[in-house]
């Protein structure tokens, strides 16, 4: 497996994040290189999304696009905790410059303690739809605000998929806690177009790019990502909780013992 690894300190920071939320991306050679990286029982399994206005549908490929938002290939494909392939997640290309090709709000089941979200993309054809480039806002008060956790672009501007790699991994965290966020309620995902049908990413903006103060230089993009997984893992997670009581049990046992 061919990875490469990219990571970055995001420039904004939402108020319910306490120190530097930060990103890495790790690429796989083959659409299913990163399937064992996908969380199964993470906050948003089985969750449906509400579309937001602004939201610019499906692809025309995607089944989406004609049977509904709840075909398989649609919004369901976000959060099955599975590995995709296809058509799945693929998102309408040629959204306008500095707007989102798909806007989405989880309503999570009640106040939650994020520990990390992960983003899987990807695309058979190992072409510049394997890229990311999201902005997501989280609320602690049930949805009526919204603070902007950060810009997560996978790859810099102008980095090239020619066949090298067919997924990539977003990975989201805060690199001095546990915690990226604390009881959050809601959380929004603007997903943006990607590449110039060529393979090479692009930051969705013509000019300077607003939220990193930088002009890539490059016109926006015209295609968009086909989106596989969105993963908001919980602290602690439910793996880790396990493993604390199996070791506070052996302590207990080893204790009894001893008397």
């Amino acid at each position: 497996m061919r990875r490469l690894v990219f990571a970055s300190t995001i420039l904004m920071t939402a108020s319910v994040a306490n120190a530097a939320v930060t990103s890495s991306t790790v690429h796989g050679a083959l659409g299913n290189s990163l399937d064992g990286s996908v969380a199964v029982g993470d906050a948003l399994s089985g969750l449906i999304a509400t579309e937001l206005p602004g939201d610019n549908g499906w692809h025309p490929a995607n089944p989406a696009a004609t049977n509904g938002s709840l075909d398989p290939s649609g919004l369901p494909t976000f959060t099955n905790d599975s590995g995709e392939s296809g058509l799945a997640g693929l998102l309408n290309d040629f959204p306008d410059a500095g707007l989102p090709a798909k806007r989405l709000q989880y309503d999570l089941a009640g106040a939650t303690d994020i520990g990390e979200i992960r983003i899987l993309t990807g695309n058979d054809g190992l072409d510049g739809r394997v890229f990311s480039t999201t902005v997501i806002g989280l609320s602690t008060d049930n949805g009526a605000n919204f603070d902007t956790l950060g810009y997560f672009q996978s790859d810099p501007s102008g980095t090239t998929n020619s066949g090298q790699w067919g997924s990539t991994l977003v990975t989201i965290f805060d690199d001095a806690s546990p915690f990226l966020a604390s009881g959050v309620t809601n959380i929004q995902f603007d997903f943006y177009g990607v590449d110039n049908t060529g393979g090479q990413m692009r930051d969705p903006f013509d000019g300077e790019n607003p939220f990193t103060g930088a002009d890539d230089g490059l016109s926006a993009p015209n295609t968009s990502p086909l989106v596989w997984e969105i993963d908001v893992l919980t602290v602690p997670e439910p793996s880790s909780v396990m493993l604390a009581s199996l070791a506070t049990l052996g302590v207990g046992l080893i204790a009894r013992r001893r008397r």
